[in-house]
Formats: structure tokens, sequence, C-alpha cells
């Protein structure tokens, strides 16, 4: 039985308020609540669709935008997803905590690292710290210790995975091979989709699968917003042939509504992701023999081994018709 990770990235954006002083941070209301009118589609409508298909999901969760007025607002939205069963863990945007420094007065340009929001290129010693305070966060705001980590862009390394060892962190699920090379430098050992253990930290690794032939070729990220309903399912088909353990897929708290502008003042719910994500869970349901819809904190470790004899491919030409798709569906009116 292959083991599926629903995952959800739950944060708030700093709305242009880096580049702007006259900008705020946006306020969860927003961007994880996703309000519009009366009606909620962020992480509540996420919860809704899940629950309506008997099924739960891990939300990690962006703390340090706590630091910047939205602790409270914050708290409430992880106390909801703790109290509709699903699983809370930790992610971490270290460009809100810099932020937050720079609003105080306690850094300058000249002091902050030049890609400031991707935590493994700091020094292990900077990372624990910044692991540090997230937990504390984190445990103040959810009320538990986190067991799970996502690095905010997959900006981990290698590094961060032994900065997770020391604070006690035993699951990583930062492993992005789309992101490889760029934002994600973690050193997989040649593994794409398998999980593996490095030190006491096992890596769980966002499932990617590959597009294109003839030498173009490249890895896409099984996330909601970017792949068609048909290969998410197919996806799922090819990884219990090949034999993998778990299947990760990602989305975000904003992945249900369309934003227009940074401040997310003008929102509107994206239809045709609500459809994919009612379809998948359809899907894991009437498969729930074959596949086991798990969380991060209820997994055990002994179900993550196993080899990796294959990868999902899809090809080119549905990969080509989800472009046409995508590209149509990313006008705000639409």
């Amino acid at each position: 039985m292959v083991q599926v990770f629903f995952t959800v990235d739950t944060e708030c954006s700093l709305g242009g308020a880096w580049e702007n002083p006259g900008q705020k941070p946006v306020r969860p209301e927003r961007a994880i609540l996703g309000k519009i009118g009366s009606e909620y589609y962020g992480t509540p409508r996420i919860m809704d669709i899940l629950e309506k298909h008997d099924l739960q999901g891990t939300f990690f969760v962006e703390v340090f935008a706590g630091l910047n007025g939205l602790k409270d607002e914050l708290a409430g939205t992880c106390e909801q997803i703790v109290r509709r069963g699903h699983d809370a863990e930790l992610h971490l945007h270290p460009i809100q905590y810099y932020y937050r420094q720079r609003e105080d007065g306690e850094l300058d340009a000249a002091q902050l690292p030049a890609a400031k929001d991707m935590i493994g290129v700091l020094p292990l010693p900077r990372q624990v710290e910044l692991l540090k305070k997230g937990i504390l966060l984190f445990r103040e705001m959810v009320g538990k210790t986190p067991m799970a980590f996502r690095a905010g862009n997959f900006g981990a390394s290698t590094t961060t995975l032994e900065a997770l060892q020391e604070v006690g962190i035993r699951l990583d699920s930062s492993f992005n091979a789309a992101y490889v090379g760029a934002a994600c430098t973690i050193d997989s050992g040649g593994a794409i989709n398998r999980a593996w253990q490095h030190g006491t930290v096992w890596e769980i690794p966002i499932t990617a699968f590959e597009t294109g032939a003839w030498g173009l070729q490249s890895w896409k990220q099984l996330n909601i917003n970017a792949v068609s309903l048909w290969e998410m399912k197919e996806v799922l088909e090819q990884a219990e042939r090949i034999g993998l353990t778990a299947v990760t897929f990602i989305a975000h708290s904003f992945s249900l509504f369309k934003v227009a502008d940074t401040q997310f003042e003008k929102m509107r719910p994206d239809w045709l992701v609500l459809r994919r994500l009612e379809g998948l869970c359809q899907f894991l349901k009437k498969h729930k023999d074959r596949f086991r819809v798990t969380t991060f904190a209820e997994v055990e470790s002994s179900t993550l081994q196993g080899t990796e004899s294959g990868f999902p491919k899809m090809g080119t030409l549905v990969p080509a018709a989800r472009k046409v798709v995508q590209a149509v569906n990313r006008l705000h009116w639409f």
C-alpha cells in the first residue's frame, strides 16, 4: 500500500512590504483563511473537502509572520487546524524574521544574507538558531512541539538536515527535485521520490514526475495548482506499480483562490483547482485499499523504507495540454 501525504504550506505573504514601506504584511484572514465575502476558500475550505472524504492533511505553518503583528490571528488559524483533527507542523520563511529585525532597527542591509529567504545557505549555528526561534513560536501558537519541517521555497541544504537533528525534529519534507540546483541544495544521493535517512532525520520528498522527451525532460512537482487531475491520478497509479512507499502532494493555503494584487485585496475562487482537489479526494477515498492517506504526525519510520526502481513519467502531450489550460486559468476573471 502506498502512503499518501497531502501537505499544505500555510503562510502569509509580506505583500510587497519589504520593498514598499507603505505596505504591510498580509493578514491570515486573507492569505490563510482566504475570506471572500462571507465564504472562506483557504485552509477552512481545504479541510472541508478533505473531511468530506474522510481524509486528513498536514499543514506546515509558517510562524515567523507572527512576529509582524499577526501572532494572535495565526494562533487562531492553527487552533482550527488542530481542533479539526489535522496535523500542524513547522514551516519557516526567514524573510519574515529579517523583516521584523529590519523594521525594529536591529540590522541593516549590509547584515542581511544574500539569499534572505533560504535557510539552507546559512551557517549551521545560524540555522539552528532560527529553527529554535521557530519552534518556540510554534509551541506558543499550536501548543505542541513540531516533529516535521519544510523550508520556505524548498530552500534547504544537507546542513539543514543536520540542524534539524540538533533541534530534535525527526522528519523533513523540503526536498523537491523540481528545485534542485536552484533553491533546494539537499544532496539526495540520487533519490527523487524515495524517502531516505540522514542521521536521525528522515527526508520525505515532495513527489516529482518527469515530463518531456528526446533530451528535453524536466521534473514537475506534485502541486495541485500546477498539475492536472489526470496527472495526479496517473502519478499515484505509477507510484504503486514501481513500488514507492510514499507520495507527497503539496498545496498552499491560497491554492483554492486567485489573487490579483500583492495585498490580497482582489481575490476570487479558483474553480479549476477546487474541482481538482475534489476529484483527487474522491479518487483517494474510492481507492483507500491501495492508497492510505496519512499525516506526518502519524507516520512510522519503518514504513518509509524502500527502494526506487523508477519514477513516474508523463511524456509530452498531457503536460502540453495542461499548460494551455493553466495559462487560461491564470486570468483573474476567468
